[in-house]
């Protein structure tokens, strides 16, 4: 019975050693990076860290951190792609870790995490040599996925980990560095993230956006990326962020739509312009399905190509339009986006929108993105150089966006679009808010980027903001006055 006994204390103790020595395990070599699936975990407060992300009070940094072999395979991808279809536009995924510090005391890395290029126009090598050999680094935007999975197997814990892991809540974070146009940077730099401000101001569904510096390091080399933008990603996570899902915790189909292949109008010319964007082979659709893509295969899109069809006849649309669109939603966004200036936008340019289709009733939210062009900046369809200051609230559009005319056309409705301007222009649009959200960019940042030399822009400035704010919100609300006597 005696030695019974000690048998059972002996396999106790032995049990105890073991789990106790797995997790020493796991937490040393999570700590030190080298194995553990705790490495890959990110078990932070994810809400917490979302909303430092997007607290513009916040000083941030992000670094991105490659392997030498790995930056110069990015390159080699990339000049590959370039060598082939005449565009940096490669979308292969290479692996990075991100170092994330902010003014708030959140300091912390996240290790396997896919790095891609990003953008149609602006996207470009992000280093080349010059005329006599040396190094010149260059911005471009850019995308990490928190999410990617890389080459492990899909039954691997490896796998398991990565593709349900998010960072701020997020599945993938988006980066724009400040543009400049005929070789004029945006002084103000808060040009964008504050457009996107002024259309949640305005209860349109958009990205949350913040800002910061970034920073490459390759290998033992940090380079200094510049002041960026950091956008939330209109995908499948940001879906289940603003509307609801059915049953089983499904969401409607999700429509990237761009001017990639002539303007997304939504005219009948475009029925032939839906499907999968296949990168690999550079093809690429106006209207871009992003999620029910059935592995590539799917080659129904009878909603979006219903809703375009029912659109051309008005008598048909008066009738239904309540049912096609969330007009409230939509007379929302073209107020704002008129306010904002953004004419490379679907009323303008057929160009930079989603189209969401709702899971029960495929009523469709238009979701605006990309707004790098406006407050006064950027390029822009009005050839009088004014930036849209004195076009007319009904500006004819027919021939480019064909639904703005349809909703415009319907009394209750033009009249709803002119108190939604009205309204916007008193309450949201003001010039005082735009330059206290710079001033306060510029003492956070300004002093960072000129003494450690980043790329781009480094000095901020109001250009012409108080002019566009003013002349722009006088004009709108004088021509609602005429209009309504």
């Amino acid at each position: 019975m005696k030695w019974l006994f000690l048998k059972r204390v002996v396999i106790a103790f032995v049990l105890i050693t073991t789990i106790f020595g797995l997790a020493y395990y796991n937490y040393v070599t999570a700590s030190t990076g080298y194995d553990g699936l705790t490495r890959l975990a990110n078990n932070r407060k994810q809400k917490t860290d979302y909303n430092a992300l997007f607290d513009n009070s916040n000083f941030k940094t992000i670094t991105v951190v490659f392997d030498e072999t790995v930056f110069d395979e990015l390159l080699v991808s990339m000049e590959m792609y370039f060598a082939q279809y005449g565009t940096y536009q490669d979308n292969t995924l290479h692996k990075v870790d991100m170092i994330y510090h902010d003014g708030l005391g959140n300091d912390f890395t996240i290790e396997e995490v896919g790095f891609r290029t990003k953008s149609n126009t602006s996207r470009n090598l992000p280093k080349t040599l010059d005329w006599r050999g040396r190094v010149v680094y260059h911005q471009t935007s850019f995308q990490l996925q928190f999410n990617a999975t890389f080459d492990y197997e899909d039954t691997s814990n490896e796998y398991g980990v990565l593709n349900n892991r998010e960072v701020f809540n997020l599945d993938q974070l988006n980066f724009e560095f400040s543009k400049s146009y005929n070789a004029q940077p945006d002084e103000a730099m808060i040009s964008e993230a504050f457009s996107y401000y002024l259309y949640r101001q305005a209860g349109v569904v958009t990205s949350n956006v913040s800002y910061g510096l970034v920073y490459f390091q390759i290998g033992e080399d940090v380079v200094g990326f510049g002041f960026y933008s950091f956008i939330e990603p209109i995908d499948s996570n940001f879906l289940s962020k603003h509307f609801n899902s059915n049953v089983i915790g499904d969401y409607g189909d999700l429509y990237k739509c761009t001017d990639v292949d002539g303007i997304a109008s939504l005219g009948l010319d475009s029925l032939n312009k839906v499907g999968i964007n296949r990168n690999e082979i550079n093809l690429r659709y106006n209207y871009a399905l992003k999620n029910h893509q059935q592995n590539g295969t799917r080659t129904d899109f009878s909603n979006i190509q219903d809703l375009i069809t029912n659109i051309q006849d008005q008598t048909y649309f008066n009738s239904h339009a309540d049912n096609l669109i969330d007009i409230d939603a939509f007379l929302r966004m073209l107020a704002m986006d008129f306010l904002i200036g953004n004419t490379d936008d679907y009323r303008f340019n057929g160009n930079n929108y989603y189209l969401y289709f709702d899971v029960y009733t495929d009523q469709v939210t238009f979701i605006p993105f990309d707004l790098d062009n406006s407050l006064g900046f950027g390029k822009h369809q009005d050839l009088s150089g004014n930036y849209g200051i004195y076009y007319d609230i009904f500006a004819h559009t027919d021939d480019i966006a064909i639904l703005v005319d349809r909703v415009l056309a319907i009394e209750a409705y033009k009249s709803l679009y002119l108190d939604y301007l009205t309204q916007y222009a008193q309450d949201y649009f003001l010039y005082d808010s735009f330059e206290s959200d710079l001033i306060q960019a510029k003492a956070l940042y300004e002093t960072v980027l000129i003494e450690e030399n980043h790329l781009g822009n480094q000095v901020f400035g109001l250009r012409n903001a108080e002019w566009y704010f003013d002349l722009k919100a006088d004009s709108v609300l004088n021509q609602i006055a005429q209009v309504r006597g």
